[in-house]
C-alpha cells in the first residue's frame, strides 16, 4: 500500500503548478536616459543632429522620420542591482518575476499642445515600440537642446549599441491623456529581459515610433518633478513540491515556497475532483522549506496532493 502512495504522489508533482501568493515589487527610476534627434530642414535646432547628445534635456521623446522635425527615439537604463536583494531577503533564492512595467508622465500630454521649445512637434496619438538592449554600455551626457554635447549616447552611436542583442517587447498605443497624467506599459515576460533583470545589472530600452502620427514626450529622471520614469519589478514566490516518502510509517511531504509564509496542504483520491481536503497547514522555514506529517496517508492506495496559500 505504501509502495502505491508514494508511486501515485510522484506521479502528481509532475503535474504541481504555482499558485497565486503574496507578490512584491521593486520599483526604481533610470540611472540614465536621452533621447536621440535627427534634426530636419524645419527643426529650429537644425537639418542634422545625429551626433548631438540630449542626456541632460530633461524630457524624453518619440517621434517618427515622417514628423515635421525629425525622428526623436529615447533610451532609458535603469540599475537594478538592489533587485535581487530585496527578493532574496522575500523568498529566499525560490522567487520568480511576475512582472514587469514601465512607467511614463509627461508635462505636455494633451494633444495638439505646443511643448515649450519648439524642436518638438505639437503632441500626438499613436502607436510606439519598447524595445530591449543587451548591451547597456552608453551614456547619459550632458547635453541640452541650447547646448548639445557629444560627451554621451546620440542617434548616430546608437547603433553601436545596437550591434548587440535586442529584442522588441510589445508595440504600444499612445492617446495623451493631458498633463501630469501617469500611464504604465506592460512589458511581456520574455527570457532575454527576464534574465537581464534577475543578472542584477543594468537594462536598457529603446523606444521609437512605430506610425508617421506618434509626437510622445514625457519627462527624464532629470525634470521628474514626481514624473520620471519608473520601471516595476514583481516577484513572487515559487511554490512547489518537491518529494513525499514513507518514515516510519509515515508519509512525509517536502516543499518549496516563500520564507516563513504560511501554506494549506490539501489531499484528494481523486486528481480530477474540485473537492480538495485541507489535511492541515505548514509554515516555511528560514530557507523556504515546507514539510508536512500525513497520519492519514495509509488508509489510501493512491492519493494526490497539493500546497495553497
Amino acid at each position: 500500500m505504501n509502495r502505491l502512495v508514494v508511486k501515485y504522489f510522484l506521479f502528481m508533482l509532475s503535474g504541481i503548478c504555482t499558485l497565486a501568493q503574496a507578490q512584491v515589487t521593486f520599483t526604481g527610476t533610470t540611472s540614465d536616459d536621452a533621447f536621440l534627434a535627427t534634426g530636419s530642414p524645419t527643426n529650429p535646432k537644425g537639418t542634422d543632429l545625429t551626433g548631438a547628445n540630449y542626456g541632460a534635456a530633461g524630457v524624453l521623446a518619440i517621434a517618427p522620420a515622417a514628423s515635421t522635425n525629425g525622428e526623436f527615439q529615447s533610451v532609458l537604463k535603469f540599475n537594478l542591482s538592489a533587485v535581487t536583494n530585496l527578493f532574496n531577503a522575500s523568498y529566499g533564492p525560490n522567487w520568480a518575476i511576475s512582472g514587469i512595467s514601465l512607467e511614463l508622465t509627461g508635462n505636455f500630454a494633451t494633444a495638439g499642445v505646443q511643448p515649450d521649445n519648439l524642436m518638438f512637434s505639437p503632441i500626438s496619438g499613436g502607436n510606439f515600440v519598447i524595445e530591449w538592449m543587451a548591451d547597456d554600455n552608453w551614456l547619459e551626457g550632458i547635453g541640452r537642446p541650447n547646448t548639445p554635447t557629444t560627451d554621451g549616447v546620440t542617434y548616430d552611436s546608437l547603433f553601436t549599441q545596437l550591434a548587440s542583442a535586442h529584442e522588441i517587447l510589445c508595440t504600444n498605443t499612445y492617446l495623451p491623456p493631458g498633463n501630469n497624467v501617469h500611464l504604465t506599459w506592460a512589458l511581456p515576460l520574455k527570457t532575454n529581459l527576464v534574465n537581464d533583470i534577475t543578472s542584477g545589472g543594468a537594462v536598457s530600452f529603446r523606444l521609437y515610433a512605430a506610425d508617421d502620427h506618434i509626437n510622445y514626450l514625457f519627462n527624464s529622471h532629470n525634470f521628474g518633478n514626481g514624473n520620471e520614469p519608473l520601471l516595476h519589478v514583481t516577484a513572487m514566490p515559487l511554490l512547489k513540491i518537491l518529494s513525499g516518502n514513507f518514515t516510519n510509517g509515515v508519509f512525509r511531504l517536502v516543499g518549496i515556497g516563500g520564507i516563513d509564509a504560511l501554506y494549506q496542504i490539501q489531499a484528494s483520491a481523486d486528481f480530477s475532483t474540485t473537492n480538495w481536503q485541507t489535511l492541515g497547514t505548514a509554515t516555511a522555514d528560514g530557507a523556504g522549506t515546507i514539510r508536512f506529517d500525513d497520519l492519514t496517508a495509509t488508509n489510501y492506495t493512491q492519493r494526490y496532493y497539493r500546497l495553497t496559500q
